[in-house]
């Protein structure tokens, strides 16, 4: 999977914007977005990868952060 590319594909109404590189990545969230609850839809939808990622997932108008280990 090309994480920050299908990330953004795949829930286009919940995420603005990735940026980073494979192993970690910043979100950005639509400023509706409840970020837990987003937080474990991508641990739900994401088990049992080949390698760790962390996730940084913040609001596009908040400076909450929210850092989401996948592996």
């Amino acid at each position: 999977m090309e994480f920050p590319h299908e990330l953004k594909d795949l829930f286009p109404n919940e995420i603005v914007e990735v940026r980073g590189n494979a192993e970690a990545l910043t979100i950005i969230l639509n400023k509706d977005v409840d970020i837990k609850a987003f937080a474990k839809k991508l641990e739900t939808r994401f088990v049992n990868l080949n390698y760790t990622y962390d996730l940084f997932l913040h609001h596009e108008d908040r400076h909450d952060i929210l850092k989401l280990t996948l592996k």
